[in-house]
């Protein structure tokens, strides 16, 4: 469990391949971690189940402490279990409601609520670290938007004893896997696994191609011959199947001008044995996995 110490004064965005992957149970395993540094401030992005749709899933339900910080909606803080005073109100509003930040003044169980735009996410958490509100974030992704985590404000660690890394954002991946989906999680999992460790572009290469946007197949074909080394802006902008792009990685040096810390690959087994899974995602990755977080907690 030392690895979700490196929770406590950062901003984690937990994000992973879909519904069901044990997003929320990892954020209230890692929740008492962050505590660790000071009130925590909980957000989930989007809204998934919130109006009772079938089919849509259930709103993250999250038990918080007192100086917790939150972003839900005025009647579900009404409703909650805690209560709260609230610090600020968020542009937009959802189903339920307007949102709040609202600061836990008594624990109890509150349904966390996601804004309408992820804009709105960022601002929010730009101000509760400039107010000083709260030390750590953890960040509930209603469903698989790595691509997001780009957007997310920097959230430099407040004290030098904190055990965030530097720029204090990271993200952790969750991931369900079973024998019928095992050969392309595996896939993605090393290939995010390579990705989190490709240098930084400084801009100390002038020559260096620095491509902007998405990369997709087509781009990759439409690269100028002969090129061997190129740089993206960060990992979210790789849009290319993993096996293709992990042929990439061994022939071609990639670089990022943005880096995210992977905190941990946190992996939910079912009908698969640990073996097995280590075997099919290889021995480099093995470090970076927290299996079975439901066990843990």
């Amino acid at each position: 469990m030392q690895v979700l110490q490196g929770v406590a004064g950062a901003l984690t965005a937990i994000t992973g391949f879909e519904k069901g992957s044990g997003k929320t149970a990892f954020l209230s395993l890692a929740l008492p971690h962050a505590r660790q540094a000071g009130p925590v401030a909980l957000f989930t992005i989007g809204s998934d189940g919130a109006a009772g749709k079938p089919g849509r899933g259930h709103p993250a339900r999250i038990l918080v402490e007192p100086g917790d910080v939150v972003l839900t909606t005025e009647p579900l803080a009404r409703s909650s279990e805690a209560r709260f005073e609230i610090l600020d109100t968020v542009p937009g509003r959802v189903a339920l409601g307007r949102l709040i930040l609202g600061r836990a003044r008594r624990g109890g169980r509150v349904t966390l609520m996601g804004a309408e735009h992820f804009s709105a996410l960022a601002r929010a958490l730009t101000r509760i670290h400039a107010e000083g509100w709260a030390a750590s974030a953890l960040i509930d992704g209603a469903v698989a938007r790595i691509t997001q985590i780009a957007a997310l404000p920097g959230w430099p660690p407040i004290g030098p004893d904190s055990a965030g890394p530097a720029g204090g954002l990271q993200f952790a991946f969750t991931v369900r896997a079973d024998r019928g989906n095992l050969a392309r999680v595996a896939a993605r999992i090393r290939l995010l696994d390579r990705l989190a460790d490709l240098p930084l572009d400084d801009g100390s290469e002038p020559g260096l191609l620095r491509l902007e946007g998405p990369l997709t197949s087509e781009g990759l074909r439409a690269l100028p011959r002969g090129t061997t080394d190129f740089s993206l802006e960060d990992f979210t902008k790789v849009f290319v199947e993993p096996p293709e792009f992990l042929r990439v990685l061994d022939s071609r040096r990639v670089l990022f001008r943005r880096r995210f810390h992977l905190l941990c690959f946190a992996v939910i087994l079912r009908d698969l044995g640990r073996e097995a899974f280590l075997e099919a995602v290889g021995p480099r990755v093995a470090p970076r996995i927290l299996f079975n977080p439901y066990e843990a907690a």
